[in-house]
């Protein structure tokens, strides 16, 4: 029985992306580049019943599309205008999101110093036009297949074992080559490094199976809201780390965020996950050690800051949002007003222990809500008991010395009761 072949073809730029669907299954892509619309076209009913195809007229755009989409073959003409195949080939191998896409050169030179200037410049096979259509696609099968057995024998020696993903040793290696590539046509690249927020805590919750299928869920998750072109490892047991190539640290963190909220978005029974993320991006003037430490630092203003958040390493605060962290901002003061306020003292009795104006206690406390990111609806006096529990002590010896003024102030009726504090 002859299955039906449907082909639909969509804008794409200044090309074609034909799908033929044969009912296989998904099929691979395949970028057929050349500047002859002829041959193009061609190209598209040889190898359509086979292949989803996407056809280009220029190496320029056959750079962006194998960026963007990753093809599972290229299959290259070697004579174009501007860019010629053995440029292509060239910008291709120096960049770590396509270096391992094998091209076939396709092409009306048939001298063997042409072949070899085309293999030795990094495709994997050399075809002369006019090519066979039988052994086109035979070969773009075995450079499908060829593909396929080293990507899985990479993940093999590689992976993770929990959630597949290419392990820590992976990411030291795509990191060096990332950095060499950045450093020869000067593009940004950025790491992440996210955290699974207290893991520890939710293992004992829900034991090792379940938490191993959380990982699972959680690494599909994340790169899931990656581009294709992005990086993801397994890189500590409660973090994985993503290399972000063409990103700079903007562009870092909305990938960050996107995956942020959805971790925190996930439908599960026993636990609410969340993921803490640093981002740092390369500086040429600066070595990977420094470009992680920056990464592992900023992690830790997002961990140390409540968790569920994501902090870039040129982020101007020297603090993490952490109530005890930004409490090192305050003035002996602020402190003296803070435990007065953890008692629940009004305004004017605590102006009437500190010798001070009523209106200077509200001015000490607008600066401590502005320097603890206190919001305007959060008692301080409720703040201050639920986080700094530490505080006891210097209340105990601030009751300790100011008991007689305290008593004092109330007995000469200095100030006016008044409500505690809001």
């Amino acid at each position: 029985m002859t299955s039906s072949v449907e082909v639909e073809t969509r804008a794409w730029g200044d090309h074609k992306r034909v799908t033929a669907e044969n009912g296989s299954g998904e099929r691979p892509t395949v970028l057929v580049v050349d500047d002859d619309p002829d041959l193009l076209r061609l190209a598209e009913v040889q190898l359509r019943a086979d292949f989803t195809l996407i056809l280009a007229d220029n190496g320029a755009d056959c750079i962006k599309i194998a960026q963007s989409r990753s093809p599972s073959v290229i299959v290259l003409d070697m004579m174009m205008p501007e860019m010629d195949g053995l440029t292509v080939l060239q910008l291709l191998a120096e960049d770590t999101s396509t270096a391992d896409i094998p091209v076939i050169c396709l092409s009306a030179l048939s001298r063997v110093d042409d072949k070899l200037k085309g293999l030795y410049g990094g495709a994997i096979d050399y075809m002369t036009k006019p090519a066979d259509q039988r052994e086109l696609v035979a070969r773009i099968w075995a450079s499908v297949r060829r593909r396929k057995r080293e990507a899985e024998a990479l993940q093999r020696n590689s992976a993770d074992p929990i959630t597949g993903l290419p392990a820590r040793g992976a990411f030291d290696i795509r990191l060096n080559e990332e950095m060499a590539r950045s450093k020869r046509t000067s593009a940004p690249f950025s790491v992440l490094i996210i955290e699974i927020d207290d893991l520890g805590s939710i293992v004992e919750r829900i034991g090792d199976e379940q938490a191993d299928r959380l990982l699972q869920r959680l690494a599909r998750i994340v790169k899931s809201n990656l581009r294709a072109s992005d990086l993801l490892f397994r890189y500590e047991s409660d973090e994985f780390s993503a290399l972000l190539p063409e990103s700079d640290a903007g562009t870092a963190w909305v990938a960050s965020e996107r995956i942020r909220t959805a971790v925190s978005e996930m439908q599960t029974d026993a636990v609410l996950p969340t993921v803490s993320i640093g981002i740092s991006e390369y500086s040429r003037n600066h070595s990977l050690d420094e470009l992680m430490a920056k990464a592992e630092i900023a992690l830790f203003r997002a961990r140390e800051s409540g968790g569920d958040m994501s902090w870039r390493a040129d982020d101007p605060r020297k603090r993490s949002l952490n109530a005890v962290s930004l409490s090192e901002e305050l003035t002996l003061r602020e402190w003296d007003v803070l435990a007065h306020l953890a008692q629940r003292r009004t305004e004017q009795e605590i102006a009437g222990v500190l010798g001070i104006s009523a209106g200077t206690v509200r001015s000490h406390k607008a600066r401590i809500r502005r320097k603890l990111h206190v919001s305007p609806d959060t008692r301080l006096a409720d703040f201050v008991r639920e986080n700094f529990r530490d505080l006891s002590d210097r209340i105990a010896h601030a009751e300790s010395t100011d008991s007689d003024d305290f008593e004092s102030a109330q007995s000469k009726g200095q100030g006016q009761s008044g409500n505690p504090e809001n």
